[in-house]
């Protein structure tokens, strides 16, 4: 989950309660939320894929798939990173509403 500069508390707090109630609501089980800082990185991306190999986790919530890149091609590529890298699918918050 990205968590900008401007982005208060209450809303952070308010998408994390998105994801748990997602998950509570579909059986699945939200192990860990990922929070990155800083914008444009990766590093919480890379730590996501090995947490998910190492979990053999089958998926992966976000709020929307803004959340990996503002791109759409990277965010593609980010998705088919993690799919060959785990077999985990990712599950947009954006798609279920």
């Amino acid at each position: 989950m990205r968590v900008p500069d401007g982005m208060s508390d209450e809303e952070a707090k308010q998408k994390q309660d998105d994801l748990n109630t997602y998950a509570e609501s579909n059986g699945f089980h939200l192990a860990v939320v990922f929070y990155e800082y800083v914008p444009g990185a990766q590093s919480v991306f890379t730590e996501l894929v090995e947490a998910v190999k190492r979990a053999e986790a089958k998926h992966v919530v976000v709020p929307s798939y803004r959340e990996l890149a503002l791109n759409r091609s990277l965010q593609d590529a980010m998705l088919t990173h993690l799919f060959y890298a785990t077999g985990a699918v990712v599950v947009s918050l954006d798609d279920c509403s």
